[in-house]
C-alpha cells in the first residue's frame, strides 16, 4: 500500500492516471495531457504503472508504429477513480485546472508520515522533535527535524499555539483526510494485488485509521459519551480484535483514548474489510453497531465517509487533545 501511494506522489502516476480515465491515448498524446513534467519523467512512470498492472500499453501495426496506452480493466480503472475521488476532494487543484505538481507530492509525504511510525505518535497526542526522535523506528533527531519541516511545509503536520518554548506538533486535517486515499488503497490492493482472503491492510492500519479520522467528525449531542470500536481481523485463527476506545468531547469532537473501566455508551465492531467499506462508502453489511448510541455510531460514521470524499469549506482546527 506504502509503495503504491509513493509512487503516485514521486512522480507523474497520479496525473497519467486522470489522463487516461476518458479512454486510451497514443504516447504524444499522453505526454500532452500531463503538463509539468518532460516525455521521459512520463515514460519513466508509465512503465512503473504498467509493472503493477494499472495501464497496459498496444503496439499497433502501421508506419510509424503506434504505441496506445490504456487504463487495464477493473485494476487499472479502479485506481484511476480512486485517485480522481481523492483527488477532486483534498489536492489543491491549479488556475489552469488538473492538481499541482506539489499536491501529488504530498501524497509521497504521507507515505513516509505513515511509514517511518510517526503517524502513529502523533495520532496519539502531540509531540515534541525529541519525543518523535526517541519512538523507535530508527530514525536520528537531524533525520526527524528535518522531516517535521518537510511535512509543516506540506500541510501534514503543524505546530500548537500557546504551548511555551516546547514546540509540539500534531495531525492536521489534511494528514487526517489521507486516511480516506489509505483505505481505498488497501481496498484496491485486497482486490487486485495479495491472495484472496488476505486483506489489504493489517488490523492495526485500521485502528490506526480510524483513530484518525474520528475528529473530523462532531456529535454535539452526545458530549461526555464513551464508545467502544473491535478490528477484528478477516479470519477468526490471525489474532484476536484489537478495541479501540473514543470518548466525545464537550465541543462534539472525538478522540481516541487509552482502555477505560467505564461501560461504553455504543459500540461498533467488524472485520478489517467492514471498517474500510465503512470509510469508503458510509456502509458495510459486515458492520454491526449497538449501545444506547448505536444509532449515533451509524450516522456519525455515514457523516465521517461524507466528510472524507467531499472538499471541506474550510478547515476546522483540530485539538489539542492529549491523552
Amino acid at each position: 500500500m506504502v509503495s503504491v501511494l509513493r509512487l503516485l506522489g514521486t512522480g507523474a502516476s497520479g496525473a497519467i492516471l486522470m489522463a487516461l480515465a476518458d479512454g486510451p491515448l497514443r504516447t504524444k498524446s499522453l505526454t500532452a495531457q500531463v503538463p509539468g513534467y518532460t516525455p521521459r519523467t512520463v515514460y519513466r512512470y508509465v512503465d512503473r504503472l504498467v509493472e503493477i498492472g494499472a495501464i497496459e500499453r498496444e503496439v499497433a501495426r502501421s508506419v510509424p508504429s503506434k504505441v496506445i496506452h490504456r487504463l487495464t480493466d477493473p485494476c487499472g480503472v479502479e485506481l484511476c477513480q480512486l485517485v480522481s475521488a481523492y483527488a477532486n476532494a483534498s489536492l489543491d487543484q491549479v488556475i489552469s485546472g488538473g492538481i499541482g505538481i506539489n499536491s501529488w507530492r504530498s501524497l509521497a509525504m504521507l507515505a513516509d508520515l505513515w511509514e517511518s511510525g510517526m503517524f502513529e505518535e502523533l495520532n496519539a497526542a502531540p509531540c515534541t522533535a525529541t519525543e518523535l526522535a526517541h519512538a523507535g523506528h530508527g530514525l536520528s533527531f537531524h533525520q526527524v527535524t528535518r522531516r517535521i519541516n518537510l511535512l509543516v511545509i506540506g500541510r501534514l503536520i503543524c505546530e500548537l499555539e500557546d504551548e511555551g518554548r516546547r514546540r509540539r506538533y500534531q495531525l492536521t486535517e489534511q494528514a487526517r483526510r489521507g486516511v480516506a486515499l489509505i483505505a481505498g488503497l488497501g481496498r484496491w490492493r485486497e482486490q487486485h494485488v495479495v491472495p484472496q482472503g488476505e486483506p489489504g491492510l493489517t488490523v492495526t492500519e485500521t485502528a490506526e485509521m480510524v483513530r484518525a479520522v474520528l475528529p473530523l467528525v462532531l456529535l454535539p449531542d452526545d458530549a461526555g459519551k464513551c464508545f467502544e470500536f473491535a478490528i477484528s481481523p478477516a479470519l477468526q485463527n490471525d489474532g484476536k480484535a484489537l478495541v479501540l476506545w473514543a470518548e466525545v468531547e464537550a465541543d462534539g469532537s472525538i478522540f481516541g483514548c487509552s482502555d477505560t473501566e467505564v461501560d461504553p455508551d455504543g459500540w461498533g465492531r467488524g472485520q478489517v474489510k467492514a471498517w474500510i467499506d465503512m470509510l469508503l462508502l458510509g456502509t458495510s453489511g459486515g458492520f454491526r453497531a449497538g449501545g444506547d448510541c448505536g444509532p449515533q455510531i451509524q450516522s456519525g460514521l455515514r457523516e465521517l465517509q461524507a466528510a472524507l470524499w467531499s472538499r471541506p469549506a474550510l478547515e476546522r482546527p483540530l485539538g489539542p487533545v492529549v491523552r
